[in-house]
């Protein structure tokens, strides 16, 4: 029983880990949805923002991400609404193209860069707490050094044509 325990243990802090990347990253995706200053633009009917969270395969971790975001409250003043795909052309986003996409689990690079030119293509902003997603040109996510902070890809922002907030940019490490 003991060598069964000890062989699940880096599982149980590999989990552990990708929980805390997650929870941290959520509230960097708020800030960097926050710090985009054309944020109000990017609002459905009714003055609000739909944000995307997307799934490969766990539709219960992106759901709970999803609650979790819209229960935090409005971004900026402008209340959120949640939605969960696992849709990687976002098909159904096509008239009511979200402010933003959180992808809420380690994503195969092919799949990844699908989203990213979605993203380019729709404005959006697309965030992942995965580590190497940001040097595989999603837009955002986050750098864990000596401190937690932003970690944005400058070609995808400029790409995207999003501009934020010059405070945000000042405290993000930025990949070239």
């Amino acid at each position: 029983m003991l060598s069964v325990a000890v062989s699940m243990a880096p599982a149980v802090r590999s989990d552990e880990m990708a929980d805390r990347r997650m929870e941290a990253g959520a509230r960097l995706f708020r800030a960097l949805l926050a710090a985009d200053l054309e944020l109000p633009k990017k609002t459905l009917p009714g003055n609000q923002l739909l944000i995307v969270f997307y799934f490969a395969s766990d539709a219960r971790r992106a759901a709970d991400l999803a609650r979790a975001f819209t229960a935090a409250g409005d971004v900026r003043g402008l209340p959120v609404a949640a939605e969960v795909t696992s849709d990687v052309t976002f098909a159904k986003y096509g008239t009511r193209v979200p402010a933003a996409i959180f992808i809420s689990e380690a994503t195969p690079r092919t799949v990844l860069q699908s989203i990213v030119h979605f993203g380019i293509d729709h404005r959006v902003i697309v965030y992942s707490p995965f580590e190497g997603d940001v040097e595989n040109g999603v837009l955002g996510g986050l750098s864990i050094e000596a401190q937690v902070r932003p970690f944005l890809n400058r070609s995808t922002l400029e790409s995207s044509h999003i501009t934020l907030k010059t405070f945000f940019l000042q405290v993000a490490k930025v990949y070239q």
